[in-house]
């Protein structure tokens, strides 16, 4: 008989009753886990060297004052902690939150990618450390499952959670409400929480299955990556959302979370983004993170790629490994660029930087725009939105809101279908519209995208009362100089405006004056500039 959780009277029968019923959590690793060595170099691996080369060492971040919280399966000793004797967790401080431990060697593991300061540590300077038992954390210690209480607060700090195990109640209707309660506690506290996938075999509910969380595999893809079965809330949901190069999806979740740390250290100290109340949500940190995720070769979403419908799909992701490899250095870029507002309208809009991000509200039924100006061909485009589902009161179900993407030509500032025929010469491959009605992401990934104007419009057509925050970041190519500075200067001023004049005209080859890509120098291109005017 399932357990009718969260209702009734006798929560401490329920309590007990889900104890016994909670499959033992298990880590989501091989048994070889305890003495393996890193096999890759988990810096160039994740973009850190990258971002090194970019803007300095001295500039990077490290974890500083991130405080972070971890979730292990308990041992066959019934151990939960990792070891605090281990040299990588020197000046570490630990706090254990459901109660004394030993050590376990996979909670090791997985802190050293997490915070250790050793070679396969992306973030030494995470200092503060909570630690629980997957047990403890899902029944009494945090989500206070089978309970008629709202989760609790998280420890301190913390707004990052790391899941390297994977469990089950035995019954789907405990687990939706497991979930229901991880998505309601990343929603209403601004946290991050990060669920490893199983490695083999099939898949086990908790935690991956949470529509705010962010499910993690392996890069090489061979964890389980079946879409969510049928029984579970928008069955058809595609995981993992990103991966990492590990051979566990246990280490490879300790790695992303170490990404995600890098991020939000970065959110606090970067000017562009430091006391920027929007860049604290974390659906904005849920897209950043993913929309830097690295496509390598085979990486594909499915578009359909001939006839009246190129260009679009309803698998926002790849079906193996999702966004592709956490990488810092795209991620840095996107959430450094800085906020750019959307807009109501089409029409007047200021484009927006190479990289970037907005976080906003949308209601059902309305649309919102944001305008890029692509200055030269643009060999690969990333442009991702997520939003969070919404845990009812009582956590029996959920308030769905379904947005959709869609890349558009801004055709002398009326924006242009790119779908079918009107964008065989000027898109090669990928998709401009992403319109999955099961996934709370949505993504476009598009190579060789020509010179020129784009509109990108976010759609939200579900029936939903309220409205509802979405986040979308993109990335385009790192682009030479100061967008529509034809002169040099350094500077979009009236010089520039006078080279425009100059050229006037139909012009073919190299022709810096043609800002709008369409081959004729005219007052398109004087429009485009307007928008860059210093």
């Amino acid at each position: 008989m399932d357990v009718d959780l969260g209702t009734g009277t006798a929560t401490l029968v329920c309590r007990e009753m889900l104890r016994y019923r909670f499959i033992h959590a298990i880590a989501v690793c091989t048994p070889l886990v305890i003495s393996m060595v890193a096999f890759s170099d988990v810096n160039s691996d994740h973009g850190l060297d990258e971002l090194i080369a970019r803007i300095g060492i001295e500039n990077i971040p490290t974890g500083a004052n991130v405080e972070v919280a971890q979730v292990e399966a308990e041992s066959a000793g019934g151990n939960y902690g990792p070891n605090m004797t281990n040299a990588d967790f020197a000046g570490k401080t630990f706090t254990f939150q459901s109660g004394s431990t030993g050590n376990s060697g996979h909670a090791t593991q997985v802190g050293k990618r997490m915070y250790g300061s050793g070679a396969v540590g992306l973030a030494p300077d995470i200092t503060q450390i909570y630690v629980y038992s997957a047990e403890g954390w899902v029944l009494n210690d945090f989500l206070q499952t089978g309970t008629g209480s709202n989760p609790s607060s998280p420890p301190s700090n913390v707004e990052l959670f790391n899941n390297s195990w994977i469990a089950t109640f035995g019954s789907i209707s405990n687990d939706n409400q497991a979930l229901r309660r991880a998505d309601w506690s990343i929603d209403t506290r601004n946290i991050m929480i990060l669920n490893g996938v199983q490695n083999t075999g099939e898949h086990m509910p908790l935690m991956s299955f949470g529509f705010n969380c962010v499910s993690v595999g392996m890069q090489d893809g061979t964890h389980v990556a079946d879409a969510v079965p049928s029984g579970y809330e928008m069955s058809g949901r595609q995981i993992p959302l990103i991966v990492a190069e590990q051979s566990t999806t246990s280490n490879a979740t300790g790695v992303v979370s170490a990404v995600t740390a890098l991020l939000v250290e970065t959110r606090e100290t970067h000017p562009n983004t430091s006391g920027n109340f929007f860049a604290g949500f974390s659906e904005t940190m849920k897209a950043v993170l993913l929309t830097g995720g690295n496509h390598l070769d085979g990486w594909t979403n499915n578009p359909i790629s001939s006839g009246v419908n190129r260009g679009r799909t309803n698998q926002p992701i790849d079906a193996v490994v999702g966004v592709g490899t956490a990488n810092i250095d795209r991620s840095y870029r996107v959430l450094t660029g800085g906020q750019h507002p959307s807009s109501e309208s089409p029409s007047k809009l200021k484009s927006a930087p190479q990289a970037g991000w907005e976080t906003a509200a949308i209601s059902n039924n309305q649309n919102k725009y944001i305008r890029f100006t692509v200055e030269s061909l643009a060999s690969e485009v990333s442009i991702l939105m997520t939003w969070h589902q919404i845990a009812n009161a009582g956590f029996g179900s959920y308030s769905f809101a379904d947005l959709d993407l869609e890349l558009l030509d801004y055709n002398n500032g009326k924006p242009t279908s790119l779908t079918g025929d009107s964008g065989l010469n000027v898109f090669e491959s990928g998709n401009v519209v992403s319109e999955s009605e099961v996934d709370n992401v949505e993504h476009l990934f598009i190579r060789n995208l020509s010179a020129g104007d784009y509109v990108l419009k976010i759609q939200r057509s579900d029936s939903a009362s309220g409205s509802r925050v979405f986040s979308v970041g993109w990335l385009f190519p790192q682009q030479e100089g100061v967008p529509g500075d034809l002169d040099g200067n350094g500077l979009v001023d009236v010089n520039d405006l006078l080279v425009i004049i100059a050229a006037w005209g139909p012009c073919t080859g190299d022709c810096p004056a043609d800002l709008s890509g369409d081959g004729v120098v005219e007052v398109n291109d004087i429009l485009v500039l307007l928008s860059f005017w210093s």
